[in-house]
């Protein structure tokens, strides 16, 4: 068996070639844009607040930078709310790496106002939108194919994370684990590329500072591990309350008018914080720096901890710009040091000091809150540079992990996007190829209007001899009523209401790619029909499937007959 042209073996690779002299290119792009965004809050931060803020600045800055942010966000640049990290991950699975050109100049403006100006929010994830709609922008200005165009969105956000953080390795884990979702993917040598030539950059204009100073860690004794252990149980606890306040408090939001001053209100709630409590101000490194070198006290650490939660769950869940990085290291580092200092006062084993706890407790919460463990493990050690913090770091993480995934299930970034109606498909694992909810759903389907009234829904369910039908329009399905459910609503007098008002407005469904197990499943939940739902938006509905159709699906296909 013979091999391809020898041509196209030359083409492939010249192609090859350029594309990683394009990831070079983006890196170092992404790095540029990472370092002057950290340098842009920085600068803000001082403007705004100067040497000696007086009550009154710090109370209205954040409100007045954010009601400024909030008309930006709502008018001219809608796709940048958040950390960006969510949005970045909707481009690359479902719209073949496409951002627009406005996101990246749109980010970096509202980031630097919102997180300047006060805000318990982090540069990093707004940096990943940044370099990945850089990296979008640039390969549709080269006009490249859109499974490249797609390909180079991980590229630059890996880019711009090294950047941010200062951790190559981790941000190219970031970006095959959490942005691609495949740790196996073809893209680690781009990822590479562009990490190294980023944080390049990054070390030529900031100096190769890291980003914490950390004392050399060692590992006394194997009765430590408990205590790293009951820091795992502690971070999973505090990522699961992060993570429920996060999504129950944006979910309250969103529901609230007037969208462009939701940034204000949670601005003049923080400005409120900022007055007691000052060091949850921002990205907060200097103080995460103290505690891992035990300059903080016990009570100051635990209050931090707690202080910073909440002001990170107002700030994003309001809806300005910034990312959930740094303070889930903050959180970490506080939880973790105050949990030192008690084993420092109560241990009888020997042990380390309290800012070993801080710098595994900041692993734990990543992992938990992120959901992503193996990028905290390299990211943490990354920092410190020293193999002994390895084991702590992974019973700790591991715990954290666990735990957070038992209670909130669903990672932080895709519970964000499900509020916004947006599900990402699963990633396709090797032998799971067969046959999917698009190749047996149907599309001629009968739409009930939400206005018509139960009673003349009643007259045309006994006239078609349906059992359950989809209530809604050519654009919006509202839900699933059932015969049942009408019946029930014309007896207690309700024949006159809309048969929207029988609906919930929650129903079960699926999307085109899930898999047939799946359809079988959640079609045993409902009346008898299962609706096909878009993963950008679960009120488009594209098809349904009722047991008849999965019947047809399942009959044996003729084979044609051999002349």
């Amino acid at each position: 068996m013979t091999g391809p042209p020898e041509p196209l073996v030359r083409l492939r690779l010249r192609e090859h070639q350029l594309f990683l002299l394009l990831s070079i290119v983006i890196g170092i792009l992404a790095g540029l844009a990472a370092v002057l965004f950290a340098l842009g809050i920085d600068r803000v931060d001082r403007l705004l607040f100067g040497l000696n803020p007086s009550t009154i600045r710090i109370l209205l800055v954040p409100a007045l930078a954010s009601l400024a942010a909030g008309i930006l966000l709502t008018w001219v640049f809608p796709g940048v709310r958040g950390s960006g990290i969510p949005q970045t991950k909707t481009a690359f699975h479902l719209h073949q790496g496409r951002i627009s050109a406005r996101v990246p100049f749109g980010k970096f403006i509202t980031g630097v106002l919102c997180v300047g100006s006060g805000h318990s929010l982090g540069r990093e994830g707004p940096s990943v939108q940044i370099g990945a709609g850089m990296a979008s922008a640039l390969g549709r200005w080269l006009h490249l194919p859109p499974h490249r165009v797609k390909e180079l969105v991980p590229v630059g956000a890996a880019g711009a994370l090294a950047a941010a953080f200062n951790t190559p390795i981790a941000a190219v884990l970031f970006a095959l684990e959490e942005i691609i979702g495949d740790m196996n993917a073809t893209l680690l040598g781009s990822t590479v590329v562009a990490s190294v030539a980023s944080v390049v950059v990054e070390r030529s204009i900031l100096g190769n500072e890291p980003l914490f100073h950390v004392r050399p860690y060692a590992f006394v004794n194997p009765a430590e591990l408990l205590g790293y252990a009951i820091l795992g149980v502690i971070g999973g606890v505090l990522s699961v309350i992060f993570c429920r306040g996060l999504l129950s408090l944006r979910r309250l939001v969103q529901k609230a008018p007037q969208s462009w001053l939701h940034p204000a209100i949670g601005g003049l709630a923080i400005g409120a914080i900022l007055l007691v409590v000052p060091e949850v101000k921002g990205v907060g490194y200097e103080y995460v720096d103290q505690a891992l070198n035990s300059g903080l006290v016990l009570r100051t650490m635990a209050t931090l901890c707690l202080v910073k939660l909440a002001a990170t769950v107002i700030s994003y869940s309001s809806g300005n710009a910034g990312g959930i990085f740094a303070p889930s290291l903050f959180i970490g580092a506080m939880a973790g040091g105050a949990l030192g200092m008690v084993i420092d006062q109560v241990a009888p084993y020997p042990h380390a000091e309290p800012g070993a706890y801080a710098l595994v407790g900041m692993g734990a919460l990543f992992a938990g809150i992120v959901r992503a463990p193996i990028t905290s493990v390299f990211m943490i050690f990354e920092i410190t540079q020293d193999y002994q913090i390895l084991v702590p770091l992974m019973v700790a993480n591991l715990l954290s992990f666990t735990i957070s995934r038992k209670y909130q299930r669903v990672p932080v970034y895709d519970a964000l996007l499900r509020q916004d109606r947006i599900h990402l498909p699963r990633v396709a694992l090797p032998g799971n190829m067969s046959r999917s909810a698009r190749d047996v759903m149907r599309r001629d389907m009968a739409l009930f209007n939400p206005q018509s009234s139960v009673d003349a829904a009643l007259t045309r369910f006994a006239a078609e001899s349906r059992s359950a039908v989809l209530v809604g329009t050519a654009t919006r399905v509202e839900g699933v009523v059932t015969i049942d459910e009408l019946v029930a609503a014309s007896s207690e007098g309700r024949g006159s209401l809309p048969i929207q008002s029988v609906t919930d407005g929650d129903f079960i469904h699926v999307h085109p790619d899930h898999p047939l197990d799946l359809v079988i499943e959640r079609l045993a939940e409902t009346p008898g029909i299962l609706p096909v739902v878009s993963r950008e938006d679960t009120r488009r509905v594209e098809g349904i499937i009722t047991p008849d159709d999965l019947a047809l699906a399942a009959r044996p296909r003729r084979r044609p007959k051999m002349g």
